[in-house]
């Protein structure tokens, strides 16, 4: 009886092994996969205006280490619109997302921008 537990006790072992690492990637993905969501919300919350309806699409890079990313591309504004959206966008994203923001203008010539924001956290020492 004993050595039926303890050949159950190993084998118990060797699926924990075998399975644990696939069940932590799994909640990895899972984690990266919220903060996605959690962000295009954000960012489709912010720049639901009348004004932008239609002009712009959003990409979110996420990644298990280092910095999201936020990519807006805006088609047909004016510059004023374009520094209106990176006014919005990184006030409302974590300090730990960098947010870009690509424009490109109808006017009579064809231009474009690129705009580019990472908001850092300050500490009490350094802020006033």
């Amino acid at each position: 009886m004993d050595a039926l537990l303890l050949n159950m006790g190993q084998l118990l072992v060797g699926f924990l092994c075998m399975l644990g690492p696939i069940g932590f990637l799994l909640a990895l993905r899972q984690a990266r996969d919220q903060r996605e969501a959690a962000l295009s919300l954000t960012v489709l919350r912010a720049l639901n205006s009348p004004d932008l309806r239609g002009l712009f699409s959003v990409k979110v890079e996420s990644r298990s280490i280092g910095k999201d990313k936020v990519v807006v591309d805006v088609w047909g504004c004016s510059r004023e619109q374009l520094w209106g959206v990176m006014e919005k966008l990184p006030a409302k994203l974590p300090p730990h997302v960098q947010v870009e923001v690509n424009g490109l203008s109808d006017g009579r010539f064809k231009s474009a921008w690129t705009l580019t924001a990472t908001r850092k956290l300050c500490s009490a020492a350094v802020c006033p």
